[in-house]
């Protein structure tokens, strides 16, 4: 073992981050930061520099490394233990055998805490790693003994578990005492292992490697290359290794959200605005009413920026061999698939059933996973900002209703809270979907200053457009006294002001229906989720299914999109960009106040009203494909508040036409020809100074005369 003292104090992650150093393109060994303490002076110990080829070969880029964390002064042995034992309960497959779940029972009594020492005798921590790593676990060092931390207040998440035959999976859920386990293998029959059932699980994290060369390729959640022009490989001396399960920053890792990313939509920029390091859901209907084109705009946005735009990573978590080859499609029509990283889920034939389902579902976590660890990884290690797409998470639904049909089937129904049962939101499910959701980030100066920006699409099941058999359809507030207490007091808020029950008033301010048909059960649960998804979530970009009928481009609803990030007089954090905040100032108050007004008759403060609804509709009106720059967007809004377009809208080219369209489309050509300093300064400062804005409402005025 060799070891070096650095005078330099490591970056403070808040989990590994692996370099491998290399001799004429061979790795020879890794190493693994870890911050021990605070001091000036810190001692790290190498590995071996006997690495498996199977750990750096493009064959199977996955590996394992050691991760440790302590706060003691004292350097940590970084080389990989075995912390925890478990017992096999079951094991079920993909429908190709490619891949399956095992869920495992931990042991309580061979827990190892991280402050417990090895028995006298035991063997060291290089001749255990020798053993895990030749699948000679007859040979694996005694355990510690039992600590008195229990084994429900540890993290096992992203942990790497050796089988008794030397193969190994990752933990991806824990419910304690249970662990499941996703493996890449598809057959596992624990009779074949009599002597030694023992199921290792390591104090080490399961990785992917990252590096440049994944841009332009598709992969699997291991790194495995999929497709791509340039296949991914791991001698580029610039190569890390970044845990897939990455814990969740600490706050002593990050900053503020203070700067825009951009996505070439008006409305998202002006109505939503997305920051560098925040999360935001994207919400639509099973139906498709435009995400996935609003996700694909925002990437190509960052792609063709003038100014380097974030890297992007988009996941595709989807079974379906049909959905991954349009999104591929997609992708590459946008022009954009070379320079980005996809990461995919494998083809597993379609096979309905709760096994699966799960067996899907596990993998879809992994990729999500692994897409948030490349992200992390490029911002952590080269300091650049990051966008990072996830295309769904309604498969970690599905498996952790699958979870908990298994703690059912082991322990009975006690072994659940009733929120899980109901499809609700127990604590043990928010910290499932919150180690996903806030591992978005914006990085401080001690770890690069970098981002991560994560955006996660989920779909709305059942009926929300309503239909017109519902028409005469007319609830009294007895329909709801089977109801939540929270749902009938809104209930009696509508009575009281004489409003109707209908089921389109109903839906519209998202009260369930007293219908006991499944699709209206379906479409509560839908959301129950979908809230509870929100409120771990830094915003959420709903995408009505009515609002898309209708034709509006992007179908956004503007009373339930909006950033949380920035609110509050307190804080300095901002999403959006200075040069559109002063345009989008009270637009929401403005749009909701229009939707009330509709149909209140005609009068000249009603006109007015809805009206300028039209104008700033028509503005921010865009079509797939027709992303814009920020000062673009700026100068429609511009002409909207100014209300010059007002004319066009009384002629009846109104957002959605092809004369509103190209009246648009002009005034930007026009403004970008005789203004293209000011446009310019807008786009590189994001921000509109007093004289850039005289010049560009002269230019504007100019074109309308």
């Amino acid at each position: 073992m060799v070891k070096f003292y650095s005078p330099i104090p490591m970056v403070a992650t808040s989990a590994m981050t692996t370099l491998m150093f290399c001799t004429q393109n061979k790795p020879i060994y890794t190493h693994a930061f870890v911050t021990h303490s605070k001091k000036a002076f810190q001692s790290h110990t190498f590995g071996s520099s006997n690495v498996s080829s199977r750990q750096f070969s493009t064959a199977n880029l996955a590996s394992v490394v050691d991760e440790v964390p302590t706060s003691s002064d004292v350097p940590t042995n970084l080389n990989s233990k075995v912390v925890a034992t478990a017992d096999f309960y079951s094991f079920i497959s993909s429908p190709n055998n490619q891949s399956g779940i095992m869920t495992i029972k931990l042991r309580e009594e061979d827990y190892i805490s991280g402050e417990t020492q090895p028995e006298k005798g035991a063997l060291s921590a290089e001749e255990n790693q020798s053993s895990l790593e030749s699948g000679m676990l007859a040979n694996v060092a005694p355990l510690a003994k039992p600590s008195k931390k229990s084994i429900e207040g540890e993290d096992f998440i992203g942990k790497a578990v050796v089988f008794p035959d030397g193969r190994k999976g990752t933990v991806i859920a824990q419910r304690p005492p249970i662990a499941f386990v996703i493996c890449d293998f598809g057959n596992y029959d624990n009779g074949d292992h009599a002597e030694d059932k023992t199921i290792s699980i390591l104090g080490t994290r399961t990785t992917i490697p990252i590096c440049n060369h994944l841009f332009g390729s598709v992969i699997d959640c291991y790194g495995n290359p999929i497709s791509s022009s340039t296949p991914p490989t791991v001698d580029d001396k610039n190569t890390i290794h970044r845990a897939i399960f990455a814990p969740i920053p600490k706050v002593s890792d990050i900053a503020l959200i203070n700067s825009p990313l951009l996505t070439g939509s008006a409305m998202v920029d002006a109505l939503a605005p997305i920051g560098k390091g925040q999360n935001m859901l994207l919400i639509g209907q099973d139906t498709g009413v435009g995400q996935r084109d609003l996700v694909v705009g925002a990437i190509k946005t960052q792609v063709k920026s003038a100014n380097g735009g974030a890297k992007c990573v988009y996941a595709i978590t989807s079974k379906d061999s049909n959905t991954r080859n349009q999104m591929l499609e997609k992708l590459k029509e946008a022009g954009v698939s070379e320079d980005i990283v996809v990461v995919c889920a494998r083809d597993h034939p379609n096979v309905d059933g709760a096994n699966a389902e799960a067996v899907d579902g596990a993998e879809a976590i992994a990729v999500a996973a692994a897409a948030c660890s490349i992200g992390e990884g490029l911002a952590l290690s080269t300091g650049m900002d990051t966008f990072v797409v996830v295309d769904d998470i309604d498969q970690h639904k599905v498996f952790w209703d699958w979870t908990t049909r298994v703690l059912i089937d082991i322990y009975g129904m006690n072994a659940v809270v009733k929120d899980d049962t109901n499809g609700g939101a127990s604590s043990e499910m928010r910290g499932f979907f919150s180690s996903l959701i806030q591992r978005a980030a914006q990085f401080n100066e001690k770890n690069g200053g970098g981002s991560m920006t994560l955006t996660l699409l989920t779909n709305l099941e059942g009926q929300f457009g309503g239909s017109e058999d519902e028409s005469s359809i007319v609830f009294s507030a007895e329909d709801f006294a089977q109801s939540s207490e929270k749902v009938r007091q809104r209930v009696s808020i509508l009575v009281n002001k004489n409003i109707p029950l209908t089921p389109y008033n109903l839906r519209k301010i998202q009260i369930p229906l007293p219908v006991a048909s499944e699709s209206e059960r379906k479409r509560r649960l839908a959301l129950q989720h979908v809230d509870d998804l929100i409120s771990m979530s830094d915003g959420q970009i709903w995408l009505d299914e009515n609002l898309y009928n209708k034709g509006q481009r992007p179908a956004i609803d503007a009373q339930r999109s909006i950033t949380r990030v920035g609110i509050g007089a307190d804080t300095k954090s901002r999403a959006d960009a200075p040069a559109l905040r002063s345009l989008a100032g009270g637009l929401r108050f403005d749009f909701a106040q229009a939707d009330n007004l509709d149909g209140a008759g005609t009068n000249s403060g009603v006109d007015k009203q809805i009206m300028k609804k039209k104008a700033y509709l028509l503005a921010m009106h865009q079509e797939p494909g027709e992303e814009r720059t920020l000062s673009e967007n700026c100068v429609a809004m511009m002409a909207a508040s100014m209300r010059l377009l007002d004319g066009t809208i009384r002629d009846g080219h109104v957002a959605g036409t092809k004369d509103g369209q190209a009246t648009v489309r002009a005034l930007i050509e026009h403004v970008s020809e005789v203004a293209p300093d000011a446009m310019a300064e807008i786009d590189t400062t994001l921000d509109m100074s007093q004289s850039v804005k005289k010049v560009l409402e002269t230019a504007i005025q100019e074109y309308f005369t």
